[in-house]
């Protein structure tokens, strides 16, 4: 059955997507000043782990450190991790997509945050932002909803030199060049949002707030 994309935009009109660095803040500060209802795409991949199939989510389904013959998720190398996490954005998000549709019917307002195939959701999304960190302080690993890197560091079983390569890698794997605005953010004509370090996170808050005339 296809539904077309017209229908899935009229249905999920109340869903305000935001994305880039960023996006989790903001959209718990929305919650906070609104009472917005957040989803965390996040969150939504987790519990969806367990209803993947291999003949419709086989990436998800797929045990890489197994394949790959490492002890950690971090060990694999970063164009393994890149692809992998490409993969999977594919194929969880029709999940996400029949999980807004449901709750667009409970809530006046959904703020859904986080990473998600962006051209499939671009064309049947009403209001999307991107948000891009200009500043110096950012570490992808100092957040409590990020896995972190004491799996590596303490292993007893590597050398100081073989953590520090890991580790290395890891930090390759999840970086990105924020100067530079993503080629999907400009291909799709999405809005974006700078802030740096000295932008207070009220001042971008108020930015996104006034953006979708909330």
């Amino acid at each position: 059955m296809y539904i077309s994309d017209s229908i899935i935009k009229r249905a999920i009109n109340n869903v305000y997507f935001i994305w880039g660095r960023g996006k989790t803040t903001i959209a718990n500060l929305l919650n906070e000043k609104y009472g917005f209802y957040v989803y965390s795409t996040d969150n939504a991949k987790d519990y969806h782990w367990g209803e993947a199939n291999p003949e419709e989510q086989p990436y998800m389904c797929r045990n890489y450190i197994k394949e790959y013959g490492v002890k950690s998720f971090w060990e694999l190398p970063k164009e393994v991790i890149a692809d992998r996490e490409y993969h999977i954005q594919k194929e969880v998000t029709p999940m996400i997509i029949v999980d807004l549709i449901a709750l667009a019917k409970k809530h006046k307002i959904i703020i859904c945050e986080g990473d998600i195939d962006y051209h499939t959701i671009a064309p049947i999304a009403t209001h999307t932002v991107h948000l891009r960190n200009c500043g110096k302080e950012f570490d992808w690993f100092n957040r409590h909803d990020h896995s972190n890197l004491n799996e590596i560091k303490n292993r007893t079983d590597l050398s100081e030199t073989e953590k520090e390569a890991f580790i290395q890698n890891a930090y390759a794997a999840v970086s990105c060049d924020q100067t530079v605005l993503p080629d999907w953010v400009l291909e799709l004509n999405i809005k974006n949002i700078d802030w740096n370090d000295d932008t207070g996170v009220e001042r971008t808050l108020a930015d996104v707030a006034e953006y979708f005339s909330f």
